[in-house]
């Protein structure tokens, strides 16, 4: 009895393995990345993407969905970090020629530098990549300014989940809300190489469009780099919020901006750094601990944040020029200013 009682159990664990509490039911587990034979791939947060490998979907013999059901896709994935005194966390996008599926993890924190965590979903009913079946798996970590994180990638795992059920109200009503993964690359790409994203219905005004927001500030970095110390304080909101804390800071109480060797005018800046404008959407996932309800003040909803500090030679954040990363907001009138800061 006792061994048809182990049996029993054992039946149980694997079975239920296999359901989720929502009742989808897991299809398919695709290993896309990790062996006993492959060597981790390292990552770094200064690097942004990074290759893993490139997989043929059609070769992956991923079965199709029943008639009526739906599907929802998600990543397992293992991974090491080095220790950070801020959340650090993995993204994974599977790129194609039609279509850049991005499943973010769970933010990691902590003494335990070892993460074997689930991915939020993305939901679709047949296939993530569209007709172009040859996709790349790419990874980097995701932190805040200023605290580059290196660490090793070790598996990637792709699940497929489905719900057999015909009738569409039943799942609509008793299912949990699907989070769904980014549709799109996180980052955005730099304005120019590719269309502009929707901050929100703002976006159709001119003034207040993701360019204009990159044309500020660009224009107060170059205030920044040459010198002007005027169009520097003037940019600034008074008070200017600090990144860290949320807390106020008067403008002119700030420390002037520091020069970087070899950067006289803006172009030289350009040709030197990379820079990226991030919409809300955006960093709101990136930076949660932003829109914490004890912080006296959280970004506006308007609010661009620009991060300019990375050398493009070194890949690396140089030290003193923290002034390169900044949200930027207009008001109605179109009139920008730096809002938020990293304290001095």
């Amino acid at each position: 009895m006792k061994r048809f009682g182990l049996i029993y159990i054992l039946f149980a664990v694997i079975v239920s393995g296999l359901f989720s509490d929502d009742g989808m039911i897991l299809t398919d587990s695709i290993v896309l990345f990790g062996s006993e034979s492959a060597p981790p791939v390292t990552l770094d947060s200064r690097r942004g993407w990074t290759e893993v490998t490139s997989i043929d979907w059609e070769k992956l013999g991923i079965t199709s969905v029943a008639s009526g059901g739906s599907r929802k896709w998600r990543l397992h994935t293992t991974y090491d970090y080095s220790r950070s005194s801020s959340p650090t966390t993995v993204q994974i996008r599977l790129r194609s020629a039609s279509s850049v599926p991005t499943f973010t993890h769970p933010w990691q924190e902590g003494a335990d530098t070892h993460a074997d965590v689930y991915s939020n979903w993305f939901e679709e009913k047949d296939s993530l990549l569209g007709a172009d079946g040859r996709f790349l798996v790419e990874a980097r970590f995701i932190t805040p300014p200023r605290t580059p994180v290196t660490g090793r990638l070790f598996t990637v795992t792709l699940e497929a989940w489905d719900n057999c059920s015909n009738d569409e109200k039943s799942v609509e009503s008793t299912g949990p809300d699907v989070q769904l993964a980014y549709a799109r690359p996180l980052p955005m790409e730099r304005f120019g190489k590719g269309p502009a994203s929707r901050q929100d219905e703002d976006a159709d005004i001119p003034g207040l469009s993701p360019e204009a927001a990159m044309n500020f500030a660009l224009s107060f970095v170059e205030a920044c780099v040459t010198g002007d110390l005027p169009t520097y304080y003037r940019s600034q909101a008074d008070p200017v919020r600090s990144l860290d804390d949320g807390k106020a800071m008067a403008r002119y109480r700030l420390r002037p901006p520091i020069g970087i060797p070899g950067i006289t005018n803006i172009k030289d800046y350009k040709r030197r750094f990379n820079y990226k404008i991030y919409t809300s959407d955006t960093y709101q996932e990136l930076f949660p601990e932003w829109y914490e309800p004890s912080r006296p003040w959280i970004p506006g909803k308007n609010a661009f944040l620009f991060i300019g500090h990375q050398d493009r030679l070194s890949a690396a954040n140089p030290e003193g020029v923290d002034y390169l990363v900044f949200l930027v907001e207009a008001d109605a009138d179109g009139d920008w200013k730096v809002v938020a800061r990293p304290g001095d």
